[in-house]
């Protein structure tokens, strides 16, 4: 007999407690058959010990492979027959010699079965503790024998002895695991014992025992090959008992199907109905260890995944370390469980897809904010009754560039692409985790048991990085992902605006990223609206502009000058220092400002476009730098072609600058094309750094690039910088292109450019920013000598 091969992983005290006092009075029994074996040990007695090993230890393997189950709602009592195996031990040889040789069967035996290692040490010991019990109702019944501990004389009283002794071992056996079972599990006694498989399974041990009673007989009275005989009445008990309990197994678990199939269709709600796909997976096992739970089978596990809708997959799981031949049913009844949980839940979804339409967005079929807000709110009040809330991650996405798909394309495309995104994350993330769209290009995710956020925002971005062919054109997007863990005090309004101000940041930093959301975050991003609350309301007087040249790097004359704008904040009790454009431009792209910011640029530009070439005693080509915002105001390229007239009779050319993402944007196409026919020149900045592409320099109208200065930085002493420098030179050489470094600060960096062939220069080496008036002095400067390393 044994119990149950799952144990929990934290029993009980009193369960400890009680299996080891079993343990300790095996331990004791075999010490004692040991001592006394060995004070009466002499040839005769090593060669019955002997044989008791040789004969009975394949037989107790053989037998505890034809277990029979005595509870029908669980495997939580067991009963093995090899009683049998003991009976004739004790036939065949004395008292301590047969007790010895029993223990060291069953220990071995029991302990190298598939199942956890408490329920191979009980059963272990229960089972040693089975001659103890035998031998003393045979000493009290009289059937003893100086040579064998049961005296094979075949007479009514000794038959009785024998079956008295089996019922004995059986009772206790029944007894102590039942109670060891309930003390485990938190059940009754009663409860374990009360079922129609008792009585069966005592019937069948006592059929066991007179085979082993019948085999002592034979080896006294008939030759010792007429033992063969007995393997016909071991192998019919055998079969007998495999059939009982395979029909035994057969109607629980089929009674336990239909039992399931009419609970989880009365269920009206998915929490109720993950409950009862739980309770009914453990009668449908058979043991109480089978689990419902969102994580997948363990190595010593079997288990089936059962689609709960909206993403969830749960999955039906059982112990895996139990008999083979219940292995195999277990996991057609769970399939079978299974199947019926799917249908369940599927009808539970339909119901409140037609009662949930409210709560569902009508685009990509996601959960909208007001679902998303509620499985939140459900979420967030487990992690705190379970005490996990740093597990629960929510993640605020923000699709970067999709107006322009919008504009573009028009909205039915911008929809498609939303909803491609949304399959992908769906798809991305299954298993526990909610994906919601909130709102134009802006999706959350919610999970509840996340230990890994940064893989999980890399397949977040994963997911989000798409290409969709529309009206000839493929079209790639991408997104920036805030992140926020929740914290104690955390409601679900204070976890989105966290993840919500992370996705600015992430935004901010230069999209296609992450970003984890810190406290400081909150505070900065305050101070970011704070600074555009005063970028809105500042005049266009407070922003200046300043000037740095560019030379010629073979005679160092100025050829052009770059317009670079300052902020004057007046914070309202001061004005403080002027604000570099790194500090705010960002922002003023954000909100807008932008625009209005670049107007006041290129007026003033257009302005000094009259004193700067009469300092200086000769044209200078003008340089200001564009937003991508300014592209897409439709009165841009009106303003431009103004300031380039304005400048043109001065004698000066207006350069405009932009990034390299300018040029993959289809959109702006056909605004740099209008902007070429203004007489406007177009310049790449920070050339290398974004979307370097010789097609694109091919099919776009500019007339130069700047090579960033993180590249000329470093070309003195790193040979892969300077390779990749003179391959832009050498590139814009062959296209036609002017080409200006940037940021050169030292007299080496301006040799080597000079040697590559790079015509001009922009840096310290040669002068910072300055205002206009500091301008004019140093135009009217005499020419300096060439700077050579």
């Amino acid at each position: 007999m044994t119990v149950s091969s799952t144990v929990p992983d934290r029993r009980p005290l009193a369960s400890v407690v009680y299996d080891g006092l079993v343990t300790l009075a095996a331990a004791c029994t075999v010490v004692v058959a040991a001592v006394a074996f060995a004070r009466t040990a002499d040839a005769a007695a090593l060669h019955q010990f002997g044989w008791c090993l040789l004969v009975g230890f394949p037989l107790v393997q053989l037998m505890t492979r034809f277990p029979f189950q005595v509870n029908t709602r669980h495997a939580g009592v067991e009963v093995q027959f090899d009683v049998g195996v003991l009976v004739f031990l004790l036939c065949f040889a004395p008292a301590w010699t047969a007790t010895l040789a029993w223990a060291l069967c069953v220990i071995p035996t029991n302990l190298t079965q598939r199942k956890s290692w408490v329920s191979r040490v009980f059963n272990a010991s229960i089972g040693v503790l089975f001659a103890p019990v035998a031998l003393g109702v045979t000493h009290l019944l009289g059937a003893w024998s100086g040579t064998r501990a049961i005296a094979v004389a075949g007479g009514p009283a000794e038959l009785l002895a024998v079956a008295a002794a089996v019922t004995a071992v059986f009772l206790v056996d029944l007894l102590v695991s039942a109670v060891s079972v309930a003390v485990q599990q938190g059940t009754r006694v009663r409860a374990e014992l009360a079922d129609g498989g008792t009585w069966l399974a005592g019937a069948a041990a006592l059929a066991v025992g007179a085979v082993g009673y019948l085999g002592g007989l034979v080896e006294e009275k008939l030759s010792p090959w007429a033992a063969g005989l007995l393997a016909v009445p071991m192998v019919v008990t055998l079969i007998a008992t495999r059939a009982m309990r395979t029909t035994r197994d057969v109607a629980r678990r089929t009674e336990a199907l239909f039992e399931a199939a009419t609970a989880l269709h009365t269920q009206g709600r998915r929490a109720d109905l993950a409950r009862a796909l739980a309770k009914h997976a453990r009668m449908v096992a058979g043991t109480p260890a089978a689990t419902v739970r969102s994580v997948g089978p363990g190595e010593d596990e079997i288990g089936v995944p059962v689609v709960a809708g909206d993403g969830h997959v749960l999955y039906v799981t059982a112990p895996r370390n139990r008999d083979a031949a219940l292995r195999a049913a277990d996991e057609k009844a769970l399939e079978a469980l299974a199947s019926v949980g799917e249908a369940a839940f599927f009808r539970v979804g339909a119901n409140e897809e037609m009662h949930g339409l409210a709560r569902r967005d009508v685009v990509t079929g996601l959960p909208n904010r007001l679902q998303f807000s509620e499985r939140l709110a459900l979420e967030l009040e487990r992690a705190r009754e379970d005490d996990r809330l740093d597990e629960l991650v929510v993640l605020y996405l923000d699709l970067d560039g999709f107006k322009g798909v919008n504009d573009r394309f028009g909205h039915e495309a911008g929809d498609e692409l939303l909803r491609l995104v949304g399959t992908r994350l769906r798809d991305t993330l299954r298993g526990g985790s909610t994906v919601a769209r909130l709102g134009g290009d802006e999706f959350a995710v919610l999970a509840p048991r996340c230990l890994d956020v940064e893989g999980l925002c890399r397949r977040v971005l994963a997911a989000l990085r798409v290409e969709v062919r529309m009206r000839g054109h493929v079209v790639r997007a991408q997104g920036s992902i805030g992140c926020a863990r929740a914290r104690p005090g955390d409601d679900v309004g204070t976890l989105l605006r966290n993840a919500d101000t992370a996705m600015y940041r992430a935004k901010a930093a230069g999209k296609n990223r992450w970003v984890e959301f810190r406290p400081e975050l909150l505070e900065e991003e305050i101070a970011r609206l704070q600074v555009i609350e005063d970028l809105q309301q500042a005049p266009a007087d407070a922003f200046v502009v300043h000037y740095q040249p560019i030379v010629d790097l073979a005679t160092s004359e100025v050829v052009a000058v770059e317009a670079l704008v300052r902020w004057r904040r007046d914070r309202g009790d001061g004005v403080e220092p002027l604000v570099g454009p790194e500090e705010f431009i960002g922002l003023a792209e954000r909100s807008g400002t932008v625009v209005g910011i670049g107007d006041a640029v290129l007026r003033t530009v257009a302005r000094d476009a009259v004193s700067i070439p009469v300092h200086a005693g000769r044209r200078l080509d003008l340089m200001v730098n564009v937003s991508p915002v300014q592209l897409r105001h439709p009165d841009f390229t009106t303003r431009v072609a103004a300031a380039v007239r304005q400048a043109a009779a001065a004698g000066s050319r207006l350069h405009l600058e932009m990034t390299e993402n300018v040029m993959i944007d289809d959109d702006t196409v056909e605004v740099l094309r209008e902007l070429a026919e203004t007489g406007a020149l177009l310049t790449i900045d920070d050339f290398g750094t974004g979307f370097s592409s010789l097609g694109y320099l091919r099919h776009r109208p500019f007339s130069s690039f700047k090579i960033d200065r993180s590249f000329v930085r470093d070309i003195a002493t790193e040979p892969t910088a300077r390779a990749l420098v003179e391959g832009m030179v050498k590139m814009g050489q062959a296209l036609g292109l002017s080409i200006v470094a940037e940021g050169v600060e030292e007299p080496e960096q301006a040799a080597i450019l000079r040697e590559m062939g790079c015509p001009l220069a922009q840096g310290h080496l040669y002068c910072r920013p300055m205002p206009l008036e500091q301008l004019h002095a140093f135009l009217q400067r005499p020419v300096a000598r060439p700077l050579i390393a």
